[in-house]
């Protein structure tokens, strides 16, 4: 057992944060800032590092060090050919050459056979770059104290099935196990497990965690259907709730021009937008679109001033379609009454939202952005996670769905917020007053487990 004195004295605790987060979604952003920020004043000299889609993005972002998450990309693709490396044949005879030559003309007359040998090849091809990225992940934890999974979207295969993430999740989480480093599961979101491979995956990773916490109740009726003792964790409410004040922004200055207008924010989203989206629904994004436009021309018309932001890079995608599907009268007023601001960071979105009188969000975590913010909000829900969100705010009389709302529900439910904005507000605040005690025994516990990992290695 290695003194705890000299532990401390030689390093800090050293904490590895997987997340499927490439720096597109600001909302998994806050998420590890939260984290980071929470775990720092408790251990203040810890050292972070990635388990991420984007490792770039993470040093730059949030830690020291980074981890690609998979080995094979996602999505996993199969070779449409076989590789032709001049290298390769560059080290090998004529006669080789003239070999291969005479295999492949082969297989072009039996193309069944040259499809199946293909398939073969790419399979074993990524079968070896598993096995590399597990040996090199291996390694990765060995130089870790605690491995940390958390943040939305962890439980669930919406995003290509159960070889993309869950497979990861369950690998890492293997992982450290074999590396004997604890590994703990805080405040994660579950949604569709559509596949009994998915379920093996995310059982197996629930299963082997020291620590199991989820966002909201529903989050752990759905872990708990995989795994039966997943109904006895706590539920602790998304981490963005719990971001220190000291990480939050000033207010960006929005009032200075609205000039005294109430000031509506609205964020859309590229839900089933073609290119954007696992799902595709043309007819579904033009719909929402449209109704999207109608409620910006009739708050242009009440002299309102926008704000255009966004949770997600991607989002912005919507916002020419948006202004495309606008009247012309309305597109007359834009130039007056909305802002299109520059938006790369989660604080520039909660500095926007500061300023604002009312949000209108699609996305989850512009919603729980608005709400850090203390911003009363009406959501478009287009996943039972929104829901469930504004359920446990006591917000559900300001909440629609995408698939059926129209504009004249937004401006319905903006108008039944308005009569009531400062209740709706101490209701938000009420609702943060009672997360943060809970948040901060998690992550009390988080580092008492990097602190006891860290004195045992």
């Amino acid at each position: 057992m290695v003194n705890s004195d000299n532990v401390s004295r030689e390093r800090g605790s050293r904490i590895a944060l997987l997340t499927p987060y490439s720096g597109n979604n600001l909302g998994d952003a806050a998420i590890q800032d939260a984290l980071i920020a929470n775990i720092r004043m408790r251990l203040p000299e810890a050292q972070f590092s990635g388990i991420s889609l984007n490792c770039d993005n993470f040093v730059e972002r949030h830690g020291v060090d980074a981890f690609p998450l998979c080995g094979t990309g996602m999505p996993r693709r199969v070779a449409t050919d076989l590789p032709l490396d001049a290298e390769w044949f560059a080290q090998r005879s004529d006669r080789t050459i003239l070999n291969m030559g005479a295999i492949r003309r082969a297989l072009k007359r039996v193309p069944a056979l040259g499809f199946c040998l293909k398939t073969i090849y790419a399979g074993g091809r990524n079968l070896w770059r598993e096995v590399r990225h597990a040996v090199g992940g291996y390694r990765f934890l060995r130089a870790q104290d605690l491995l940390v999974v958390s943040g939305g979207g962890q439980l669930d295969d919406e995003w290509g099935g159960p070889w993309r993430h869950p497979f990861a999740l369950f690998k890492w989480v293997f992982l450290a196990r074999a590396a004997h480093i604890p590994c703990v599961i805080a405040s994660v979101g579950a949604g569709k497990v559509a596949s009994m491979t998915s379920r093996f995956f995310i059982s197996a990773a629930l299963r082997m965690a020291q620590y199991r916490s989820y966002r909201d109740k529903h989050s752990r009726e759905i872990a708990a259907g995989l795994l039966l003792q997943a109904a006895g964790d706590s539920v602790v409410p998304d981490l963005a709730f719990s971001l220190p004040p000291l990480e939050l922004p000033p207010p960006a200055g929005i009032r200075a021009i609205a000039q005294g207008r109430m000031i509506v924010a609205i964020s859309p989203m590229a839900y089933a937008r073609p290119g954007c989206w696992p799902h595709e629904d043309r007819a579904l994004y033009d719909r929402y679109v449209q109704q999207m436009s109608q409620v910006v021309s009739r708050l242009l018309e009440r002299g309102c001033f926008l704000v255009i932001v966004w949770s997600a890079l991607s989002d912005v995608n919507v916002v020419p379609d948006l202004m495309g599907s606008l009247d012309e009268e309305s597109k007359k007023r834009l130039a007056g009454q909305m802002h299109i601001p520059t938006i790369t960071t989660w604080k520039d979105v909660v500095a926007l939202l500061l300023d604002v009188d009312f949000l209108i969000a699609s996305r989850l975590h512009s919603a729980i952005l608005g709400f850090v913010a203390q911003r009363p909000t009406v959501a478009i829900s287009f996943d039972p996670k929104v829901d469930w969100l504004m359920e446990d705010l006591g917000q559900t009389d300001y909440l629609l769905q995408i698939r059926d709302f129209c504009a004249e529900d937004v401006i319905e439910a903006l108008d039944r917020l308005a009569l009531c904005r400062n209740s709706v507000i101490q209701q938000i605040g009420q609702y943060q007053h009672r997360v943060l005690p809970v948040s901060a025994l998690q992550y009390d516990a988080l580092a008492e487990l990097a602190m006891a990992s860290r004195c045992s290695n």
